[in-house]
């Protein structure tokens, strides 16, 4: 009986650990690729981030450098699906649809509602 107990106990952990959500709250850096650059610069364009997380809500700025950020209009993270949502000018919104794994972010990003390319980037010690 004890053992059963001992092990029960075990499995929770397990399951706790594997089931929490993940912390992006930092500074991420990387890129976004999308056929425009490979076909203008023959390159990606850059991507930054500074995430702030409080429970399910991500708040704080995007951009392509530290000198060029625009505040996050709506962000949450469920699991380790990360969306976020900018506006780098009036009448743009770019949504990024993200899936954490550990130090990285990947995923799509779409600008009003049309995919556009994809996203890898990654947290900064």
């Amino acid at each position: 009986m004890r053992m059963g107990f001992i092990v029960l106990c075990a499995l929770f952990a397990l399951f706790a650990a594997a089931t929490a959500a993940a912390d992006v709250t930092g500074t991420w850096r990387g890129t976004i690729s999308t056929e425009m650059a490979r076909d203008t610069t023959g390159g990606d364009i850059p991507a930054y981030l500074v995430l702030e997380q409080s429970g399910g809500k991500v708040t704080g700025s995007a951009g392509g450098s530290e000198k060029m950020l625009f505040k996050i209009l709506e962000g949450k993270l469920e699991g380790d699906r990360l969306t976020i949502e900018a506006s780098p000018k009036e009448g743009t919104v770019l949504r990024f649809t993200l899936t954490v794994k550990g130090d990285v972010l990947e995923g799509d990003v779409a600008e009003n509602g049309s995919n556009i390319g994809t996203a890898k980037l990654k947290k900064e010690r």
